[in-house]
């Protein structure tokens, strides 16, 4: 009984996942529903059902298996399983629906004291769907009849898939390289050499134990790096016999770890067979020496009492330099180990290889040791296949080796024009490789996994968008956000670089293309997308009755049809990006969406084309996007009791939506539609539920005022306008920020021209100090309110501002709530602060110091002419990586926390545009000891006269420099001779405006770039021939905006053998082509002249020098 409660209650935590709750969801309300909505006359099934119960929790617990859905004669059984399952849940759930619109017409009948009113509510019928569940459940009564020949069946299935679960197990690995040929890594390979002191004179290494995991998903690299540290002649030096290699795999017991590492350090240590007495023999081994110790292939244990008997004895006596090296697919056993050792650990995450290594790997397994000149063309093909692997190390290889002994050209462009995965003998061995990591997954989180498999490849999520989808019942939000945190953790997801903006909601995340492959080959046809140009092949492989969750990019009448059939659709995302659909097509896909009662979400992106008649009947719906709708009339939409998310973006006629009765959505948690939609909503702290409120407006008007907030406890976040509308303290006192313990996101906006405010109403407007991120703006006083635990802050259009926390201007601390301002000295920025913007403050003339937690600084419109200082209280590491500063005009150096020593080794991206004062960049001595300086933008800063030191940015991969005009007088009109002295720089990309920018130190001097782009309207009528052949070796990609003067291309064209591609843009003036570089792949011309255009056709003149080129688009369209 215990079992199968246990198993009930995680059925029910797996329902987050809308298409997959039907098992789940029905055996959490056959025990408390379903059965107990029979009548006394249906005893009969619910007895036969109640005594099945068990059945139903074994086929949900035993049926995720993925041999099952591969069996042909298995997988249909279990869809009708599905099915019926799903059949139940949907009567259901349209009961509880009518159990909600009765309780909210009663409400509203005792609102107005109508006597007559509650006794017509008690004639609504509900016989209809009543008679729905009772034939849903006789549906499901029949097919288990059958589940007992399926359970035996799939028990056996189960049983033979231990080999696989195994599979982490047996993949034993070694210190020893099995290759010779190992590409790229070296940037790794020299911050583990530094981590691991091998370059340190032995009186000041580090004598403390050190942590470092390898992070990385399958296939990346991550044992090969270790072999390669292991193999090194100074680490060999450094630790002598005390390198040791332990193979972890997923199971594994501390004794035998411990016996491992006795016996690779001296084979008759482990002779013991208790824990105690090899952890003492482990000690002694390692106590007094040097050692490395490479745990391979470490994955999390949850319990993690193990890994703390394991390295509990470590941690405490380890002496000497010791240095533990973990290799890993989990971001969260990193995260583990570091509890457990109580020391910090670094962690090196493995990203893609770069296309140059990805294309050396590729070409060592495809061609051996043959020669660069042989087999040219299969060569070029390589290249473009190469470029699709991106940089995954294992396919590159497992897709060489695949093409070694191959001459066949239509095969190499098979693989370069299809998936690789639909080879047989390649797709199999990466899908096994990255399984093993899926496996790991508890089946609630596999279920949202698989669901992103809907969206396209490269989709950037965002984190709460993504959790809204997984939502689909009441009260899960929290487990949804679990799961995606474990995905993260797991490194399922990485999360982009984040920009200048105060909120992680829209931090967004990535799913590599490997994960993405497996999410797609485990979706077991549930989960279906369609992409512009190919609906046929899709529609040809696609079963509709199978189909839960369908994305779509584009309206087809091939589409609608799918939808149409899919009679199972949970959800529904339509992603169109055209103006304008026929009118036939609207109509029909308006009647295909109505036909789709069981939709849990709609997500309709797109032009104004549908309207609320369209989707008001469907009553199962949660989740409701629209980003524009024709029609004002959101009254039918409030009428949908179980929806938990609204958001509208744009509303057509937005000034003629009448007023809104939000008494049907006791669900609702987040509500986001245009401020003057919302503003017609009274009394909306009726909607006890909402977490995310995304424009209330304050109103000097009952049902308006900002006393609304009072019984909204779950509130998360919050944007309220018009604060200047708050009449009162006692106003303000009662809205109770200061209790809503949950609140993360606060963002307080006044109309413009109307920002005054008493201080003491401010004062009560004072949120909990559990706040992360606040926004001010608008707002005509001096000082922001921006004191307490904030990780993100943005101050932005105030106009009066001349202060902030303890600059010279103001010291004076504020007069806010004691529990605000805990834990810091008073004056200055919170401890904690990690993004801090500020914008158009141009009466601030300086920031205050900022503390070391700080990653990101942007100021944009702020009277300040020179950077703020860093200080720190706690001896933090510094974390600043980010300089945004726009429209400072009184900006004159880069001094301050710029050129602070200490935070030299965090500073990767420098951006200033329209700092019209700034005359020059610090110097060489000062930017070469920013070691980790990899983008450089300059834009409009027309004073800059030199680039300074810039050129000793060791690091430095984009560099962009736009509209700065006097740069450009600056530099001369000519070109380095040849004799000049070089630039070390490697640059990944080039981005300037002007080809005389090329004759600007150290521009002129660069000799290692790999992409050119020239935009704007440069007066260039001749490629610089010389610049391109100092970057011969690299130049790969060539770009001209426009290059609307350009009268002839070099000569010298054909001696540049790096360049791939080609691109010229406006090509009015050029008449004629050379022969052009003997590797290129792709040339582009286009708004080229009418002679050109002839030249470059089948016969032409120039047809002889490009008629090799693979990809050749010569146009006169510009």
């Amino acid at each position: 009984m215990a079992e199968a409660a246990a198993v009930a209650a995680f059925a029910k935590t797996a329902a987050v996942f809308m298409g997959k709750t039907a098992a789940g969801a029905a055996i959490s309300y056959f025990g408390n529903k379903a059965l107990g909505r029979l009548s006394a006359e249906d005893a009969d099934l619910h007895k036969q059902l109640t005594d099945k119960l068990p059945v139903i929790v074994a086929v949900f617990d035993v049926g995720n298996q993925p041999q099952v859905w591969e069996n042909q004669a298995l997988a249909p059984w279990m869809w009708q399983f599905r099915d019926a399952l799903q059949e139940a849940e949907d009567a259901l759930d349209e009961l509880e629906y009518l159990d909600l619109e009765k309780q909210a017409k009663n409400r509203r009948a005792r609102e107005v004291k109508s006597s007559g009113f509650r006794r017509s509510l008690s004639a609504v019928t509900t016989g209809g769907t009543s008679k729905r569940l009772k034939d849903a459940l006789k549906g499901l009564d029949s097919v288990l009849d059958n589940a007992g020949n399926f359970l035996s069946v799939i028990m056996n299935i189960r049983s033979s898939s231990s080999d696989i679960q195994d599979l982490g197990n047996t993949r034993e690995t070694t210190r020893e390289l099995a290759t010779t040929a190992v590409f790229g890594r070296q940037e790794e390979k020299g911050e583990l050499l530094e981590w691991l002191g091998v370059h340190t004179p032995a009186d000041t290494v580090d004598h403390k134990l050190l942590v470092c995991a390898i992070v990385g998903g399958g296939g990346m690299g991550k044992t090969t790096l270790a072999q390669v540290i292991c193999q090194d002649k100074m680490v060999q030096d450094h630790f002598g016999n005390m390198i040791v290699w332990v193979h972890v795999s997923k199971r594994f017991e501390p004794k035998v770890l411990v016996r491992r590492i006795l016996e690779s350090i001296n084979r008759n240590n482990a002779c013991s067979e208790a824990l105690d007495s090899l952890q003492s023999d482990l000690t002694k081994q390692l106590v007094t020496k040097r050692f490395l110790l490479v745990l391979d292939d470490a994955w999390e244990d949850m319990d993690g009492g193990k890994w703390e008997q394991f390295l509990g004895p470590l941690r405490n006596n380890a002496v000497m330099g010791g240095r533990i090296l973990l290799t890993t697919r989990m971001r969260s056993f990193a995260e583990a180990v570091k509890r457990q050792m109580r020391v910090g650990v670094k962690c090196l995450e493995l990203k893609d290889l770069d296309q140059e290594d990805t294309l050396k790997l590729f070409n060592h397994h495809a061609f051996g040791n043959s020669t660069p000149s042989d087999r040219l063309e299969l060569r070029l093909i390589g290249e473009q296949i190469a470029r699709k692997l991106k940089g995954c190390p294992f396919i590159a290889k497992v897709v060489g080796q695949q093409l070694r002994d191959s001459t066949d050209h239509s095969r190499w462009n098979a693989i370069l024009n299809q998936d690789v995965r639909q080879f047989d003998e390649i797709g199999p061995t990466i899908t096994e490789m990255l399984k093993m990591s899926y496996q790991d997954l508890t089946y609630e989180v596999q279920l949202c996994f698989r669901y992103c498999s809907i969206f396209p490849p490269g989709f950037k999520f965002k984190m709460e968008e993504l959790i809204e989808m997984w939502n689909g019942i009441k009260n899960q939000e929290d487990i949804a956000r679990d799961h995606f945190n474990i995905l993260a953790r797991k490194s399922f997801f990485s999360l982009v670089p984040r920009g200048l903006h105060a909120d992680p909601s829209e931090d967004y995340y990535v799913m590599h293309d490997l994960m993405y492959e497996l999410a797609h080959s485990v979706s077991i046809e549930e989960c279906s997308r369609f992409k512009d140009g190919d609906h046929s092949a899709e529609a040809n492989r696609i079963s509709p009755p199978k189909v839960r969750h369908l994305y779509i990019q584009s309206i087809t009448s091939e589409i609608i049809t799918i939808i149409s059939q899919s009679k199972n659709l949970r959800t529904l995302i339509i992603e169109n990006e055209a103006s304008s659909i026929q009118q036939e097509l609207m109509s029909d896909l308006k009647k295909s969406i109505k036909g789709r009662t069981s939709l849990r979400l709609l997500k309709l992106a797109g032009q104004g084309w549908f309207g609320m008649n369209d989707v008001a009947e469907l009553k199962h719906l949660r989740y409701i996007y629209m980003s524009a709708t024709d029609e004002p009339n959101l009254c039918k939409l409030f009428k949908l009791c179980h929806l938990q998310v609204l958001r509208i973006l744009k509303i057509d006629k937005e000034e003629k939506v009448s007023p809104i009765d939000i008494g049907n959505l006791p669900s609702l948690q987040k509500l986001d539609i245009p401020k003057r939609a919302l503003s017609t909503i009274p009394h909306i702290g009726k909607l006890t539920s909402l977490r995310e409120l995304n424009g209330f407006s304050v109103r000097k008007k009952d049902g308006h005022n900002i006393t609304e907030l009072q019984n909204l406890g779950k509130l998360r976040r919050i944007i309220v306008f018009d604060v200047q509308n708050v009449s009162n303290c006692n106003e303000a006192d009662a809205a109770k920020l200061d209790n809503k313990m949950e609140m993360k996101v606060l963002s307080l906006s006044w109309s413009h021209g109307q920002g005054g405010i008493d201080d003491h109403i401010l004062n009560k407007l004072v949120p909990h100090r559990n706040l992360k991120h606040l926004t001010i703006s608008r707002y005509n006083g001096i000082k922001p309110p921006i004191l307490g635990a904030l990780e993100h802050v943005v101050l932005a259009h105030l106009p009066k501002l001349k202060y902030i926390g303890n600059s010279s201007h103001g010291s004076h601390a504020y007069d806010y709530r004691e529990n605000w301002t805990e834990g810091n000295v008073p004056g200055e920025l919170p401890p904690h602060l990690v993004t801090f913007v500020v914008k158009d403050c141009p009466q601030l003339l300086e920031l205050p110091d900022l503390p070391f937690s700080l990653q990101l600084l942007g100021t944009d419109g702020v009277g300040m002419s020179s950077l703020p200082n860093m200080s720190d209280l706690k001896r933090l590491e510094p974390q600043l990586s980010t300089l945004h500063f726009r429209s400072c005009d009184f900006l004159v150096s880069l001094n301050g926390c710029f050129l602070q020593e200490e935070h030299y080794k965090a500073l990767t991206v420098l951006k200033l545009f329209q700092c019209r004062n700034l005359t020059s960049l610090p110097n060489a001595a000062d930017f070469r000891r920013i070691s980790k300086m990899k983008i450089v933008e300059i834009i409009d800063c027309n004073s800059l006269s030199s680039l300074g030191g810039i050129g000793a940015l060791s690091c430095l991969q984009v560099l962009k420099i736009e509209h700065c005009g006097n740069l450009i007088i600056s530099s001369s009109s000519g070109l380095p001779p040849a004799s000049v002295e070089t630039s070390n720089l490697q640059l990944e990309m080039l981005e300037i405006d002007d080809h005389q920018l090329l004759g600007l130190n150290p521009l002129r001097n660069l000799c290692f770039t790999k992409r050119l782009f020239i935009s704007g309207r440069s007066k260039m009528d001749l490629l610089p021939a010389e610049w391109l052949l100092q970057n011969i070796s690299h130049m790969e990609h060539i770009e001209i905006s426009n290059a609307e003067l350009l009268r002839s291309l070099p000569s010298k064209m054909r001696d540049l053998y790096a360049p791939r591609s080609l691109l010229l843009h406006n090509t009015h003036v050029l008449q004629s082509l050379p022969h052009m570089p003997p590797n290129l792949w792709v040339l582009v011309i286009n708004g080229c002249c009418t002679e050109l255009f002839e030249r470059c056709q089948v016969g032409g003149s120039d047809w002889g020098k490009i008629n090799w080129i693979f990809n050749c688009d010569i146009s006169k369209d510009a």
